[in-house]
């Protein structure tokens, strides 16, 4: 693979995407696991609510 372009000027030029997709990625992958467990909680209560 030819990776000329990867340099540290080309770094620098674009560190501030490199972090906003970072920190972006990081957001979804904790707010993945805190929607589907709130959404399992919704659930669980459903069902002891339908058994009681």
């Amino acid at each position: 693979m030819q990776f000329d372009w990867l340099t540290i000027d080309w770094l620098m030029k674009n560190l501030d995407w490199i972090a906003i997709v970072l920190i972006g990625s990081m957001l979804i992958l904790f707010l993945f696991p805190v929607l589907l467990g709130h959404d399992l909680k919704r659930k669980a209560d459903k069902m002891k609510d339908k058994n009681d």
